[in-house]
């Protein structure tokens, strides 16, 4: 149920989403404007890379591009070190001590962990940075003055390369050792040299044992800030859904609708007599559907007082209401700091329903990679047995599944009030990928408007779309892939921290060449017959009717021209460009550490070619988020 609209790239108004899908109380977005270069240690931003690197090698003793060249980092070396670095920081640690026993000794590197690709920081600058082609141009630079110099320098060339070299390695060996004097004398007794020995010896993770002194000593510090920022944007969350736009256009989606009103009302079995809990119940819609499914008791909850108060007077007016013999009663709160759930004083008939003989025991959730979150979630307390319900039924989904972070109330909400044994609607969530052409982003309208090239506007949306993910309706015939399930979750049994996934993925064409543009991702939630009897899919795939969910697209660096392997390699060329017989990769979704019901999408790919050999992996960091 995405509230507000992420930034979009897509431009092309006659296909577009609808502004009313961008409701104007939630003003919040990131602007296009960059806020400049962020220091890795502190709050302090500066206008250039040059000013952000002085400043952290003067005030904190880290100079980031000594410790690339000693380490030998290439880009993607480069944004985890720096993405472990921010992590550390944002947990109230010093990632210094690390850092030096990483240099000071033959160990092994702590920001290896793939979770580190996830970036900490919305828009930050220096993974933008292409290091890479820095180092390029240094070497084409020097390459010219070699030539230059004539062959009869050639000896005092390679001796200059040398002493370059050894300058680097000793710049690096200094940085390391000014941080390992400033931490030695603000640290008590032996703790450095522990840290070290623990590095050193592989016993510790050196990002972790950095990490969790840094919260012991201190962890808390800033974070009355972060939780007014949180504050806020929850504020702006909920107010978004206190206009009727997004309500009409959430109704007004057949598919969303008709597979909650399907699940809730053809059920008979699980609905009857039951009591059903609703989060965040909007104007009541699925409230209303429970109850003409047979529900004796539906408690329906909503963050947005507004939405609330009509929700209740839309139940009063079709007689559903509490107060007047209904079963409806509609609660304004968040449901984490709801006390109790106004539900009768002792379990109804109904409410020790079992699940239909022969129901298959829940299917184990899908092995994950460890989530992003710096903590770890732990789950609320189970409520009393009067205080259960016996289905949880939620349209928690945003774009590309998990924007607005709804899924963890959702999840909170089994935890606290759903008996064991019991229900949730839908249960099984699943998302997808695939290959798109050019059309999928919607940047080509900007090619020939009216017969006149307007390349600029899309260069810019370009640029825009490597760092936000644009969400637009994907037509079928700009797919060219066939999909691949990249996730699926099992809502029954997930845990809050296994929303942040990595999970890989290979997308091959059935026809070409043809050229793959982006990634288009969508999912499908399920209403699966572990609980009815009626089962209900709802699909929110671009070969299907679109939703006001439409689909969000992940724009490649270049283009990548793909072809079926049993093509000849005649057969595969296309202009001169060789094809790809796959595209590989990762695919990386995560909350934002940074910004409070943002997602952070991660995307590592490469092509695969029909002799084995790969392209050059590249990583693109996409937000999906709102500025605190």
């Amino acid at each position: 149920m995405p509230g507000a609209m992420p930034h979009s790239q897509d431009s092309n108004d006659a296909s577009s989403v609808s502004s009313e899908e961008r409701p104007e109380a939630w003003d919040d977005w990131e602007e296009d404007e960059s806020e400049g270069y962020k220091s890795l240690f502190g709050e302090e931003r500066f206008g250039s890379l040059e000013e952000v690197l002085a400043h952290d090698k003067a005030a904190h003793g880290f100079g980031l591009r000594a410790y690339r060249a000693q380490h030998d980092l290439d880009q993607i070396g480069t944004i985890r070190l720096i993405n472990y670095i921010r992590t550390a920081v944002a947990a109230g640690a010093d990632p210094r001590p690390a850092l030096a026993a990483a240099a000071a000794c033959d160990a092994a590197v702590p920001w290896q962990d793939d979770r580190y690709l996830q970036p900490v920081q919305m828009d930050d600058e220096l993974m933008f940075h292409d290091w890479e082609d820095e180092e390029e141009e240094e070497a084409a630079a020097a390459g010219a003055a070699q030539a230059g110099a004539g062959t009869g320098a050639a000896s005092g060339t390679a001796a200059g390369g040398e002493s370059a070299a050894l300058r680097a390695e000793n710049e690096a060996l200094r940085s390391m050792l000014e941080v390992m004097r400033g931490v030695a004398l603000s640290q008590e007794g032996g703790a450095l040299a522990e840290l070290v020995a623990e590095v050193a010896d592989g016993s510790g993770d050196g990002a972790g044992g950095a990490v969790a002194a840094g919260a012991a000593a201190g962890g808390d510090k800033g974070k009355a800030p972060a939780d007014e920022a949180a504050q806020r944007i929850d504020d702006s969350y909920f107010d978004s859904y206190s206009t009727f736009d997004i309500h009409r256009d959430m109704l007004a989606d057949k598919v969303r609708t008709d597979a909650y009103r399907d699940a809730l009302e053809r059920n008979p079995r699980l609905l009857a007599g039951a009591r059903v809990l609703d989060v965040g119940c909007g104007t009541g819609i699925l409230s209303m559907f429970a109850a003409r499914g047979g529900a004796a008791t539906v408690v329906g909850i909503d963050g947005s007082e507004q939405i609330a108060r009509f929700a209740q007077a839309n139940v009063a007016a079709n007689g559903l209401a509490a107060e007047a013999g209904g079963p409806i009663t509609v609660v304004s709160s968040k449901v984490e700091e709801l006390a109790a759930l106004p539900l009768p004083a002792a379990p109804i008939d109904g409410a020790a329903q079992q699940q239909p003989a022969g129901t298959p025991p829940p299917p184990p959730p899908q092995e994950q990679q460890d989530g992003a979150q710096p903590q770890a979630q732990h789950p609320p307390a189970k409520a009393p047995p009067e205080q259960q319900v016996d289905v949880l039924v939620s349209e928690w989904m945003g774009y590309a599944l998990l924007f607005e972070s709804m899924l963890g109330s959702v999840l909170y909400a089994r935890d606290r009030w759903l008996r064991p044994g019991g229900a949730v609607l839908p249960d099984v969530a699943r998302v997808y990928l695939a290959a798109g052409s050019e059309g999928a982003s919607g940047l080509n309208f900007w090619r020939n408007v009216y017969g006149f090239s307007m390349e600029s506007v899309r260069e810019s949306l370009m640029s825009d779309a490597l760092r936000r993910a644009i969400v637009r309706p994907v037509l079928a015939q700009h797919v060219i892939s066939e999909p691949t399930c990249v996730q699926s979750f099992d809502l029954a049994t997930m845990k809050a921290d296994d929303q942040d996934f990595t999970a890989s993925f290979r997308l091959t064409v059935g026809a070409g060449p043809q050229a793959c543009h982006s990634l288009v991702l969508w999912f499908d939630t399920l209403f699966s017959e572990r609980f009815c009897e009626h089962p209900v899919e709802l699909s929110t795939s671009p070969m299907g009717p679109q939703t006001h969910w439409v689909q969000t697209v992940l724009l490649l660096k270049q283009p990548v021209v793909m072809a079926p392997a049993a093509l000849t390699a005649a057969e595969g060329d296309a202009g001169g460009a060789r094809a790809a017989v796959a595209l590989t990769g990762q695919l990386s979704m995560a909350r934002s550490r940074q910004t409070h019901r943002s997602l952070d999408i991660v995307l590592r790919y490469a092509a695969r070619y029909a002799d084995g050999s790969a392209g050059e992996d590249q990583v693109v960091c996409y937000g999906m988020g709102v500025e605190s």
